[in-house]
């Protein structure tokens, strides 16, 4: 499809490798403190969809703590929102753009790209208190939400990290 082989393009240009799975996909690992993720795009003929697979896996008896923190952290996000895999616990985030009647620009495309990223970015940490040390989603998001501006702004809005 012409726009997976522009999103690939706009990705090799911020030194981003991707691979193309099929027609209608592509991935590459993106490096998130405190891991790594591995982002899948994917076209159709209604959306365009961005998913960062986190790599962990809440264990059932964390499931609805992880539920808590995951409806948390959705509350006031704009076009990405997180999801657990109810079979496997597998967290990720996922970003759509619908694309009915018209091609999307480089800089929605980036934008949601970027959003995925660095929401998982923003966010995964806490998850992870709350799935392996047994921490309050409440405080544990409040703490993401709060340290948001002692972050470093090194990158994604141009996808410069591979």
């Amino acid at each position: 499809m012409e726009l997976l082989k522009r999103i690939q393009e706009l990705l090799r240009q911020r030194d981003v490798t991707s691979v193309t799975i099929d027609d209608n996909d592509l991935i590459f690992q993106a490096k998130c403190d405190p891991t790594s993720i591995r982002i899948r795009i994917s076209i159709s003929d209604a959306a365009l969809v961005v998913r960062g697979f986190i790599p962990f896996f809440v264990p059932v008896n964390r499931r609805r703590a992880i539920a808590e923190a995951l409806n948390l952290a959705n509350w006031q996000l704009r076009y990405v929102r997180f999801e657990m895999d109810a079979s496997d616990g597998e967290l990720r985030c996922r970003g759509d753009l619908p694309i009915f009647d018209a091609v999307p620009t480089d800089k929605q495309m980036s934008n949601l790209i970027y959003a995925v990223w660095s929401n998982t970015e923003r966010y995964a940490p806490a998850f992870l208190q709350v799935m392996v040390a047994g921490a309050d989603p409440a405080l544990a998001i409040g703490l993401a939400e709060e340290n948001e501006g002692e972050r470093p702004q090194q990158r994604i809005s141009d996808l410069t990290v591979n």
